[in-house]
């Protein structure tokens, strides 16, 4: 093979290459869209009262985009809407590995261990959302309503008027 053809070869390497990864840039931003519309419809589903649709457009989701923690968050929803209460602790569970950070991720799974009837699981993931956002009123919203859940009238009541005074000055 002649030196100008292997020259020729060698530039055409870079452009097979710099096609190969437009082409891959091009399917992950078409693979992200299709999530993301998945995800919207999921939305629309749970707000028209049809968490099945929902829970079946998140598995699709999830299948193309498995370390979207929004999408389990969603579905994890859906699921306790739907009834399938240890599913949505797996969800719930999840989203916090991926976003261990985020308060509502324990005050959803707050939510869904009061629907298995663990209390005791619930208080402690209110707790946590509450050390990670103490100025925000929905854990003490949860936490309250937990405390109701366990009979504990007066806890329950203070954790309210914190939740209100919050929300006032958030306005």
């Amino acid at each position: 093979m002649s030196a100008s053809m292997l020259q020729r070869r060698a530039l055409a390497l870079p452009k097979v290459l710099v096609f190969g990864l437009l082409l891959a840039a091009l399917a992950g931003a078409h693979a992200q869209g299709n999530v993301d519309e998945l995800f919207q419809q999921a939305q629309r589903a749970m707000s028209k009262g049809q968490p099945q649709e929902a829970i079946s457009l998140l598995r699709k989701a999830i299948d193309m985009a498995p370390a979207r923690a929004e999408l389990y968050m969603l579905r994890s929803r859906a699921r306790d809407s739907a009834g399938k209460f240890d599913a949505a602790l797996e969800d719930a569970t999840k989203f916090i590995e991926l976003e261990p950070n985020d308060a509502y991720g324990y005050l959803n799974r707050a939510r869904v261990y009061l629907s298995l009837d663990r209390p005791q699981q619930a208080l402690d993931d209110a707790n946590k959302a509450i050390s990670l956002e103490p100025n925000e009123p929905d854990g003490y919203f949860r936490r309250a309503d937990i405390y109701v859940e366990m009979g504990k009238e007066a806890e329950a009541k203070a954790d309210e008027a914190k939740a209100d005074e919050l929300d006032k000055k958030a306005r």
